[in-house]
């Protein structure tokens, strides 16, 4: 998009797709990471496009975990958007919560979202 206006939220959306990517490092393989990021990346498109993830994946084909993760807030990939929002909603328990789900501890998240952070920061 070209549209300024959408710069802040295509850049929120890869920091949460580099933030789903480190989440993803300890448990999971290359090809997991990947559809993790693109799952983070993909995850604020339906307020980009102002359309529900149904619709818009429709057109889009993405991985069976990211479509169960966007479309169903299910799957395999749920635990990590679920981690992602709590960072971003800066909710304690939440934050437990997802983390415990991801089965990491704190520390393990908050050095995840250094290393996403830190590449994010290299990108602007």
């Amino acid at each position: 998009s070209k549209d300024p206006n959408l710069k802040p939220v295509m850049f929120a959306a890869v920091r949460r797709g580099l933030l789903a990517e480190e989440l993803g490092r300890a448990g999971g393989d290359e090809e997991m990471r990947n559809e993790l990021f693109i799952c983070g990346v993909f995850s604020l498109l339906d307020h980009m496009f102002q359309q529900p993830f149904a619709e818009l994946l429709g057109n889009i084909p993405v991985p069976a975990r990211v479509h169960q993760a966007l479309v169903q807030d299910s799957g395999p990939f749920q635990p990590f958007m679920a981690m992602v929002r709590a960072i971003e909603n800066e909710s304690l328990y939440d934050f437990r919560e997802a983390a415990d789900a991801l089965m990491m501890s704190v520390s393990e998240v908050n050095r995840a979202q250094l290393r996403a952070l830190t590449a994010a920061g290299q990108l602007e």
